[in-house]
């Protein structure tokens, strides 16, 4: 059975307003309640059609959250920010973000912990889940030499134009002279094959798409950042629904756990799960570079994403690893 999806942005727009003016309690229907498999719970999560989730896709398929007596019901959103208020206000039990958007909010003072690892990038140069794509045809060379010009990225000041900030400053170039434009990726593929935008920062499966259009890499951001791989997304919740039932958080998070382990062992069915909540071109699911998984969350990746994150203002403080990662349930 594949997860219930429900698509619902006035859910979405009513939760925004509930988080902003402090109704939301953490309350929720799965609120109190302890999960077995003689008394499962409905978990409400928030997830994003990208690549990344398909890790749960594969563990509810295995039954890795019915075993510990979780169902869950998934509502999906255009981007992790949108997915804050849900959670803040108890709408939604957890929810996948891509990193930057947990940390921004945190810092903002906003009550969310990070409870489980989402996905991890290759750290592999030239064959990375983001990179900085030109037209083959373009004399751009470095991301240096992207100063003054036309770089698209899905969501203005978020993850993606960090890292776009990462690579052209470690290229030698000023990343303050960049002109960023908001832009969904089918749309950024196109502008950049016609010649309307100089460059773009991409995330797969876009990147396999874009460079099946005719364009070339000249930056790979992650290892731009960090040698190694990173934790470029994760699944957070909130303090007060923590406290309400740890015993749930500590069963969905050992359910998300078990997914990554199985989804880092198991590449092509993972590949396999893209079509189940993604529009992809199976041709294209066969060529895309996957995230690593792993269930581990590093405080090197969340340190390096802080540091970027405040350098380039996509947050606005720093944020401590214990501030932000649940430790557990208190013994």
């Amino acid at each position: 059975m594949r997860f219930a999806t429900v698509r619902r942005a006035s859910a979405l727009a009513a939760a925004a307003v509930l988080a902003l003016t402090g109704c939301g309690s953490g309350g929720g229907a799965a609120a109190g309640k302890d999960p077995s498999k003689a008394t499962p719970v409905t978990v409400q999560a928030g997830f994003i059609p990208v690549i990344d989730v398909a890790a749960l896709y594969l563990g509810e398929k295995h039954g890795f959250f019915a075993n510990r007596g979780i169902k869950l019901n998934v509502h999906t959103a255009q981007g992790g920010a949108a997915l804050v208020p849900p959670v803040v206000s108890g709408q939604y039990q957890f929810a996948f973000s891509n990193i930057v958007s947990v940390l921004a909010a945190r810092a903002q003072g906003l009550p969310l912990k990070i409870i489980a690892a989402g996905s991890n990038s290759t750290g592999v140069r030239g064959k990375d889940v983001s990179m900085i794509r030109v037209r083959k045809d373009s004399p751009i060379k470095t991301a240096a030499d992207l100063q003054g010009k036309r770089v698209a990225v899905n969501t203005l000041n978020n993850l993606l134009q960090m890292l776009g900030d990462v690579s052209v400053k470690a290229a030698g170039g000023d990343p303050s002279t960049v002109k960023y434009v908001e832009m969904p990726f089918p749309d950024a593929v196109t502008a950049l094959k016609k010649g309307t935008i100089d460059a773009m920062v991409t995330a797969e499966p876009f990147d396999t798409i874009a460079a099946q259009a005719g364009t070339r890499v000249i930056a790979s951001p992650y290892p731009d950042m960090s040698n190694g791989s990173l934790n470029s997304s994760v699944y957070f919740t909130s303090d007060q629904q923590l406290q309400k039932n740890p015993k749930l958080f500590t069963a969905l998070r050992d359910a998300i756990n078990e997914s990554l382990t199985y989804a880092s062992q198991h590449a092509d069915e993972t590949r396999e799960q893209l079509s189940a909540f993604m529009q992809i071109d199976p041709a294209v699911g066969k060529q895309v570079t996957l995230p690593t998984f792993s269930p581990q969350i590093s405080k090197s990746s969340i340190d390096a994403f802080v540091t970027s994150g405040t350098q380039y203002k996509m947050i606005s403080k720093r944020v401590s690893f214990d501030d932000v990662v649940w430790s557990g349930p208190a013994n």
